[in-house]
C-alpha cells in the first residue's frame, strides 16, 4: 500500500478512501460488488469505526459506494472510473473570437452525450503543461482520485505538451487534433479530404473558376496542394484567390471576399470554398456587401461542425465533421483502452456533406 503522505492530505480517513478507490478502480472490487464488512476493514487499515466510517462518507459522496443496503456496502453500479471523462482544452476561453467554434461544439455534444449515455463529462481548460492552475489542480485531483475514465484532450498545436499527471498516470486517453504520440491515440481531421470534396461538388455544379477563404496556416502548409488539385480539375484560380484570414479576426474575411467579388473586377471566381465555420458568416456576408447572386452566379462550399451550423448570410453547401461522431469515437477509445484492447495510433474522420452525416460506421 501507498503511505497516507502520498494522497490527498495527511489524513487518515482520506488515504483508506483513496486506497478503496484504487482497489475500485483496479477492478478488485467490481461494479455491484459487495466491499468486506466493516470489520474487517477496520482491522485491515487498523482504525476505528469512525474513522471507517468518514473514509466511507467520502466513498458515498463521490459516488463510488452505496451503503444503504441492510447487508452492507457495495460498490455502484457505475462507478465514476467508469462514466466519467474529462474533456481538457490545452486553450482558456478568451470571450473573443480565438476560441473555436468546433471547440464550442466538442462541449455541446459532449453534454448531449450525457442525456442518452451513462457517461458524465467534465471539461477543463488551459490544460498547457503548466501545474499551478486552478483547472490543472482540478484534473489532477480527479486523477489521483480515480474519478475518470479518461481524458480526451483537444489540442491547439501539433503536439500534446508535457502534462506532468498524466506522463505520470496510466489512464486512458485520446487526442484531437494533434499528431499521434507515444501514450496518445491521435483522433485527426482530414483536411485535405474536405479541399479535395468540396472541388469534386463545384465542378459537378458545372463551376469553372474557384477561390478559397482559409485559416493562414492552411493556406500556408497547403497552398501548393490546393494549387495542384485545382489543376487536376481544370479549375481555374489565382493566387490572389487563395486568402488566409486568422481566426482571431473573421471580419476580415468579409473585406477579402467583397474586394475579390466588387464588380469593377476583370475576372471574379464562380465558386467558393470556405474551410473553417468560424470564417463563414463574415466571408458570406461579403458576397452580399458586392452584391453577388447565390446559387445563380456562384456555388458556396461552406465548412461546418455538425450539427452547430455557423450562419450563413448566402445558401451554402456544407461540408463538415460530424462533431457527435467525434465524442463518440473518443469515448470508445478510452473505453477499448480500459479494457485493455488495442486501439489505432490514428483515427481519421473525413468530411462529410450534410445528408452524409450518419455513415460513419
Amino acid at each position: 500500500m501507498s503511505t497516507p503522505e502520498t494522497n490527498r492530505g495527511s489524513d487518515k480517513y482520506s488515504w483508506i478512501a483513496n486506497e478503496l478507490r484504487g482497489q475500485i478502480a483496479s477492478g478488485k472490487f467490481a461494479p455491484g460488488s459487495q466491499l468486506p464488512q466493516r470489520d474487517e476493514l477496520e482491522e485491515t487499515f487498523n482504525v476505528s469505526k469512525v474513522t471507517l466510517q468518514r473514509a466511507m462518507n467520502l466513498l458515498i459522496e463521490d459516488g463510488f459506494v452505496d451503503a444503504t443496503r441492510r447487508k452492507g456496502s457495495f460498490v455502484v453500479p457505475n462507478p465514476p472510473h467508469l462514466y466519467r471523462y474529462a474533456l481538457a482544452f490545452q486553450k482558456k476561453p478568451t470571450g473573443d473570437e480565438s476560441w473555436l467554434r468546433f471547440w464550442t461544439a466538442l462541449s455541446n455534444e459532449a453534454s448531449k452525450l450525457e442525456k442518452s449515455h451513462p457517461c458524465r463529462f467534465f471539461t477543463f481548460y488551459g490544460i498547457d503543461g503548466h501545474t499551478d492552475t486552478e483547472d490543472y489542480h482540478d484534473l489532477e485531483r480527479e486523477v489521483r482520485e480515480h474519478r475518470l475514465a479518461g481524458v480526451i484532450y483537444v489540442a491547439t498545436q501539433s503536439e500534446v505538451p508535457d502534462i506532468p499527471v498524466l506522463r505520470e498516470s496510466n489512464l486512458p486517453r485520446m487526442t484531437v487534433k494533434s499528431k499521434p504520440q507515444p501514450g496518445w491515440p491521435a483522433l485527426t481531421i482530414h483536411t485535405d479530404t474536405l479541399i479535395c470534396k468540396a472541388l469534386d461538388y463545384v465542378v459537378a455544379r458545372g463551376r469553372k473558376r474557384v477561390a478559397f477563404i482559409t485559416p493562414p496556416h492552411i493556406a500556408q502548409v497547403r497552398h501548393d496542394f490546393i494549387l495542384q488539385e485545382i489543376a487536376a480539375r481544370h479549375l481555374t484560380s489565382h493566387i490572389y484567390w487563395l486568402q488566409g484570414i486568422g481566426l482571431e479576426a473573421p471580419a476580415l474575411a468579409r473585406n477579402c471576399v467583397h474586394l475579390m467579388m466588387h464588380p469593377g473586377q476583370n475576372e471574379r471566381p464562380d465558386a467558393l470554398v470556405i474551410t473553417d465555420d468560424n470564417l463563414v458568416e463574415s466571408a458570406t456576408g461579403g458576397l452580399v456587401a458586392a452584391g453577388v447572386r447565390v446559387p445563380q452566379e456562384m456555388d458556396v462550399v461552406a465548412h461546418a461542425n455538425f450539427p452547430w451550423l455557423t450562419p450563413s448570410i448566402v445558401p451554402a453547401k456544407r461540408l463538415g465533421y460530424d462533431v457527435s461522431a467525434i465524442i463518440k469515437l473518443c469515448r470508445e477509445c478510452i473505453d477499448r483502452q480500459r479494457r485493455g484492447e488495442s486501439v489505432p495510433a490514428v483515427t481519421e474522420i473525413t468530411p462529410l456533406f450534410e445528408d452524409e452525416i450518419g455513415s460513419y460506421p
